[in-house]
């Protein structure tokens, strides 16, 4: 009878180690799941950051009317949002004007890209959008 009791006592015991191991693992699971959840967040701001910029500066002419100014984008603090230059990639005369005009309107196609980094979580990301725009004669150089 004592021999069997010092077996129940080694299965416990084994039992208690797989429970304690399978414990461990399970909370190392949620804590890699939440670090990636947490990583999929930043990223996920800074890409909605960057198309709030993306919007910003296409709400007005004046970045397209001045190419290579600087462009003010208002960011939440951490985040550093960078507009690069405007590119007119490609400009052909408006249909529907006389050709003669020395200000007929042009259809200027632009491009320009958009960097937002996040300084906490270290989350980056470049956007890159283009636009047509109708301008003046001469807008795309």
């Amino acid at each position: 009878m004592s021999a069997q009791r010092g077996a129940t006592l080694l299965v416990v015991l084994v039992m208690l180690v797989v429970l304690t191991l399978l414990g461990i693992a399970s909370i190392r699971m949620s804590s890699t799941s939440m670090l990636i959840v947490g990583n999929m967040q930043a990223r996920r701001f800074v890409e909605n950051q960057a198309q709030l910029a993306v919007e910003e500066v296409l709400n007005s002419i004046a970045p397209f009317n001045n190419p290579t100014s600087a462009v003010a984008i208002s960011a939440p603090a951490g985040l550093t949002v960078t507009v690069g230059n405007r590119t007119c990639v490609f400009s052909a005369p408006a249909a529907g004007y006389s050709a003669v005009a020395a200000i007929s309107p042009e259809d200027n196609v632009w491009e320009f890209d958009v960097l937002v980094t996040d300084s906490f979580t270290g989350a980056k990301t470049r956007s890159v959008q283009g636009t047509r725009i109708r301008q003046l004669s001469g807008a795309c150089s």
